[in-house]
């Protein structure tokens, strides 16, 4: 629209406006008779002059924005385009931030457990469902992974064990699920039970260490552990801590109430143990 509308044209916009309108003044004052020069002189023209001034500041306003609009549209979408640019450099910067993290603190838990063969994996999918907990990693066989491998987080706590493997992915069903099952000991005297999905326990993330000898040992707070037996799980990988006492539906039975110590509802990578030296 800018290039059909120049200065010049609004001058001249302005100034047929203001002919036209002395012109109608001096018909309306003199019947007609009155020239436009002796209008000229005529007291009323000031304010007729100062209305076509403030008439041409506001032509020549409009005519600086026309020009002016194509100038700071373009800005404008250089400015979208730097933000766009610092918002993906900042999603990459966490991303990397968060590999780092996750290495190093993996790199910890190594170093303690050198025994241990891990294979780092994603999680691609989790599997929907009001009684099961499983989802899906991005390694299969052609990987090394193989049936019943653990998995942990990069702290080394305990997330579960794979369950189905193709060559490509494989399924892990965590340690809350219904038809998990494991020996479990308490870290601070030794105390054994079996760690175990409980359906009423799963609506809460938690899960429940049974048959305890001495109830005694399952103290709010208490840390359980993998005990190995069985040669499924390493010894000493990190359940959870206890959290409650209760006792089953037929009054007969307590068990401790556990909280897992990973954080199932963050889990985008673990770590499939791969091999580990079996405890005597």
């Amino acid at each position: 629209m800018k290039e059909l509308i120049s200065k010049k044209g609004l001058y001249i916009i302005a100034a047929a406006v203001a002919v036209a309108v002395i012109a109608a003044v001096s018909v309306a004052l003199s019947g007609g008779n009155a020239g436009f020069a002796s209008l000229l002189s005529e007291p009323f023209f000031k304010p007729v002059k100062s209305a076509m001034t403030s008439l041409v500041d506001s032509l020549e306003h409009t005519y600086n924005y026309m020009y002016r609009f194509d100038e700071i549209e373009a800005e404008n979408q250089r400015l979208k385009a730097r933000v766009a640019q610092l918002e993906q450099e900042y999603r990459e910067y966490t991303e990397i931030s968060e590999e780092n993290e996750r290495l190093h603190n993996l790199l910890g838990f190594a170093e303690r457990h050198e025994d241990m063969s891990m294979e780092p994996v994603t999680v691609i999918s989790w599997t929907a469902s009001n009684y099961s907990s499983s989802f899906t990693i991005s390694k299969g066989s052609s990987s090394g992974i193989e049936l019943y491998d653990p998995v942990v987080d990069e702290y080394g706590f305990l997330v579960g064990q794979v369950t189905s493997v193709t060559s490509t992915s494989s399924v892990v069903t965590t340690l809350i699920d219904t038809t998990t099952s494991l020996g479990a000991l308490f870290y601070e005297n030794g105390e054994t039970g079996v760690a175990a999905g409980d359906f009423e326990l799963f609506k809460s993330s938690r899960l429940k260490v049974s048959y305890i000898t001495d109830m005694d040992s399952a103290v709010i707070g208490a840390t359980v552990v993998t005990s190995g037996s069985g040669g499924v799980y390493p010894a000493g990988l990190v359940i959870g801590t206890v959290s409650g006492i209760a006792v089953s539906s037929s009054g007969l039975d307590p068990y401790a109430v556990v909280e897992p110590s990973t954080d199932l509802t963050g889990l985008s990578h673990v770590y499939v143990i791969t091999d580990f030296a079996v405890s005597e």
